[in-house]
């Protein structure tokens, strides 16, 4: 890795995206780090059949280079295309509708779009049942998203207030932020009266700009943050050890530690929260599998339930706040740097605190022995240094292994 760049302060989010892009190069191999290198964003287009993704993208690029058509169901397997927004190229990939393939082809949709920087759900107006689902499991997994809001040429301005007010509360509000849904119209048509008296459709010009604006402008300042959280999101799923499989010290480090620079790459409003569960459960699973037993997702969920409620007043809550406090000098010369190296070594030191007693748990077959589970954790988590983990996660954020090889 080359020497770290020094960048004219301008935009605290660009210099968090690429700050945290060269932290996540020095973790990210094989295969992740070229695709992490070759900077290139990818957004994959998701939703049902019929909600007029081929058409959007078409809109977005402003050629058809992908196949539309009066019937549905049209695109039958994925298609990608170059855009160029901005100075960055950006791959846009089209997707076949989930409610139209068999359940193999699901699977490759999504490995796609759960693969990809940022996905663009595309609805037609209220959620289904079934994009709910959708939009719940890309939520869940952390992966950014933008809703796309399509065909609002075929709502009067009442319907689409009403529509607009139902994303600005309840559920859908504490999944998506309203700023990340997007109201357009890919293909509108209008009516036109012929010389003979004939009342026809006619095609008008697509009312995309506003996404087409958004994703040039953030993808320019976002990009590498974007790039980085999904290396390491990848990373998490099966972090490379350098010590044995018994080390399982290690293990959790590497987990911690990876945790930490997801959450601190974070460009999105609570999606470090998301992420760092996805994380934590799958350190859970990966502990159980050493110790010679298993946890079911189900049951790796409970367990961090229980632990998370159990930890509640056992004191880690105040080792946090000491970690978040400590940044408070730095904050007011680096404000969104120091933040975010704080959150992430604080969230760091949440896993690996999680991964020692998910351990504990696990080789003594699944049971907190006698008495009551709180009053285990409270006498485990008792033996760990928190202070010295949080320090070595700070050290680890601002010098990670091999920063400043040549």
């Amino acid at each position: 890795m080359g020497q770290v760049g020094i960048y004219p302060v301008l935009d605290w989010a660009a210099l968090r995206g690429l700050w945290c892009y060269e932290q996540a190069r020095v973790l990210a191999t094989g295969s992740v780090r070229q695709r992490l290198e070759t900077g290139r964003v990818r957004v994959v287009a998701l939703g049902l059949v019929g909600r007029g993704k081929s058409s959007l993208l078409n809109a977005l690029v402003g050629e058809p280079v992908f196949a539309t058509g009066a019937r549905h169901g049209v695109t039958r397997g994925a298609q990608a295309v170059l855009w160029c927004p901005g100075d960055r190229p950006v791959e846009l990939v089209d997707t076949p509708g989930l409610d139209e393939v068999g359940a193999s082809a699901a699977l490759g949709v999504w490995e796609l779009a759960l693969g990809a920087e940022l996905v663009l759900l595309v609805l037609s107006g209220d959620p289904n049942r079934l994009e709910m689902g959708i939009l719940s499991r890309l939520v869940r997994s952390g992966k950014p998203v933008v809703v796309v809001m399509n065909k609002m040429d075929q709502y009067p301005p009442q319907a689409q207030a009403q529509l607009q007010a139902r994303w600005q509360a309840g559920k859908l509000v504490r999944w998506v932020a309203p700023a990340d849904v997007v109201w357009v119209a890919a293909q509108p048509t209008g009516w036109q009266k012929t010389a003979t008296g004939t009342v026809v459709r006619q095609p008008l010009a697509p009312q995309v700009s506003g996404l087409r604006q958004g994703l040039a402008q953030h993808l320019a300042t976002l990009a590498p943050a974007l790039l980085a959280l999904n290396a390491l999101q990848m990373t998490a799923q099966n972090p490379p050890l350098s010590t044995p499989p018994g080390q399982i010290e290690a293990l959790i480090w590497r987990a911690s530690s990876t945790k930490a620079l997801a959450v601190a790459v974070n460009p999105l409003l609570g999606v470090d929260l998301l992420v760092g569960a996805a994380m934590d459960g799958a350190l859970l699973l990966r502990l159980a599998r050493r110790a010679g037993t298993t946890l079911t997702p189900v049951e790796a969920t409970k367990l961090l339930h229980l632990i998370a409620y159990s930890l509640g007043g056992l004191g880690v809550g105040g080792s946090l706040l000491k970690g978040l406090l400590g940044w408070g000098g730095a904050v007011a010369f680096l404000p969104y740097l120091a933040v975010a190296t704080g959150q992430g070594a604080v969230a760091g030191l949440a896993t690996y605190v999680l991964g020692r007693l998910g351990w504990q748990y696990c080789v003594q077959g699944k049971t907190w022995g006698t008495g009551s589970a709180r009053a285990h954790i409270h006498r485990w988590v008792g033996a760990i240094d928190q202070g010295a983990v949080l320090e070595r996660l700070r050290h680890y954020l601002h010098h990670p292994p091999g920063h400043g090889i040549q």
